[in-house]
């Protein structure tokens, strides 16, 4: 099995690198399955564990699949995602008749709701938009609404980085 005075090689070598990109990978995705997860379990950062995920292959394959360009915009969407989670807290709120100072209280409300967890995450909006509404004057039929809308803006925020972390998932799995 020479030729030239040279051996073929039959690519031994080459199973083993491509053994090793298998299981980067299946780790890569189990860990992004896991934060798709985490953006459901309350005070989880399901999306960050995703797009560490994503990075950490992308190392282990020194940029050849996953590319820094491909990184920048899911970074990009991953952090206007978590922006965007705040404001929908205020924007539940504001759309279920709170005013100013009740959008503030369930984002306020949400901040320390991560504290006494998991009740937190739901109880928290909803009393901060209760009682910034109350202490702004409002009567409890609104302030309760106002909560109501608070509440709304959190489930809709978890709805949304749920279906974020599962298209980030999604993308990574076609593009690798």
């Amino acid at each position: 099995e020479r030729s030239c005075g040279r051996r073929r090689s039959y690519g031994v070598e080459g199973v083993g690198a491509l053994t090793g990109q298998w299981i980067a990978f299946v780790v890569a995705v189990v860990v992004m399955l896991v934060g798709v997860v985490g953006t459901l379990i309350p005070a989880m950062p399901g999306l960050p564990v995703v797009f560490l995920a994503m990075l950490g292959y992308g190392l282990f394959d020194r940029f050849r699949e996953i590319t820094p360009g491909f990184l920048v915009v899911a970074l990009l969407v991953v952090a206007a995602t978590q922006v965007a989670e705040h404001y929908a807290r205020a924007w539940g709120a504001r759309r279920f008749g709170a005013g100013r100072p009740g959008a503030w209280g369930a984002v306020i409300g949400s901040v320390v709701g991560l504290f006494f967890m998991p009740l937190g995450l739901l109880l928290g909006p909803f009393l901060g938009a209760l009682v910034f509404e109350l202490f702004a004057g409002r009567s409890g039929g609104e302030a309760v609404k106002a909560g109501f809308g608070g509440l709304v803006g959190v489930l809709g925020s978890v709805v949304v980085n749920l279906i974020v972390a599962l298209g980030l998932t999604v993308a990574f799995i076609v593009k690798v």
